[in-house]
C-alpha cells in the first residue's frame, strides 16, 4: 500500500493540496450567491474530506491519508487557493506523479475524492434560488443526489439523468475539465 511518505515533500504537498484546489477552482468558477454560497461550498468541501477520513473502506488507504492531511493542512488553504484558475495542468501533473508510486486502484480512489469534492462544491448552493445544501447538509455523496434525481425524473436519458439542476453551466464546465484532465493523465 502506497503512503504519502513514498513521495518527496514537494510531491506530497501537491497531492495533499489538489483536492482543496479542485474545490476552490469549482467555487471560483461561479460567484453567484455571495458569502453564503462560499460558506456552503467550504462546508461541502470539508464534508467530503471528513467522510473519506471516517468512511474509507480500506482503513489506512492513500485516499484516507490524503484526505486527513488536506484537513490538517487548513492553515495552508489560503496559500493553496492561489493559482487555481488553471487547474487542469495541476490535475494532470498530480495524477501522472501518483501513477509512478501508487497502484491504479489507489489513483482511481484519489480521483474519486477529487471529483466528489468538485461535485459537492458545485451543488453546495442552489444556483436558481433553491438552497438544496441546507436540506442535504452537503453530504458529499454524489450517488445519493444522482439517484434521487433519476428517481424524480425517470424520463431523462443519458448524462441529463444524472445532472443536478442547481449546478450552473460554469460549475458544470469546471467539473468536466477537471474530470477530463484526470482521466487523460490516468490513461497516458
Amino acid at each position: 500500500m502506497t503512503t504519502l511518505s513514498s513521495f518527496t515533500p514537494e510531491e506530497a504537498d501537491l497531492i495533499i493540496s489538489l483536492p482543496y484546489r479542485v474545490g476552490m477552482h469549482v467555487s471560483y468558477s461561479e460567484d453567484e450567491g455571495g458569502e453564503r454560497d462560499d460558506a456552503l461550498e467550504m462546508k461541502a468541501l470539508e464534508s467530503v474530506l471528513r467522510d473519506v477520513v471516517k468512511n474509507e473502506e480500506k482503513d489506512g488507504s492513500l485516499a484516507q491519508e490524503v484526505a486527513r492531511a488536506t484537513l490538517e493542512g487548513k492553515e495552508k488553504w489560503e496559500a493553496w487557493s492561489q493559482g487555481v484558475f488553471n487547474i487542469e495542468p495541476l490535475c494532470e501533473k498530480t495524477i501522472t506523479m501518483l501513477k509512478t508510486q501508487a497502484s491504479v486502484d489507489e489513483v482511481k480512489d484519489y480521483i474519486r475524492i477529487c471529483l466528489e469534492i468538485a461535485g459537492s462544491v458545485a451543488r453546495a448552493y442552489g444556483e436558481f434560488g433553491e438552497d438544496d445544501a441546507a436540506e442535504e447538509e452537503c453530504s458529499g455523496i454524489i450517488g445519493k443526489i444522482m439517484g434521487e434525481i433519476s428517481r424524480i425524473m425517470p424520463g431523462t436519458k443519458g448524462r441529463e439523468a444524472h445532472h443536478p439542476m442547481n449546478i450552473s453551466a460554469a460549475e458544470d464546465s469546471a467539473v468536466e475539465r477537471i474530470s477530463a484532465a484526470m482521466e487523460k493523465a490516468l490513461g497516458d
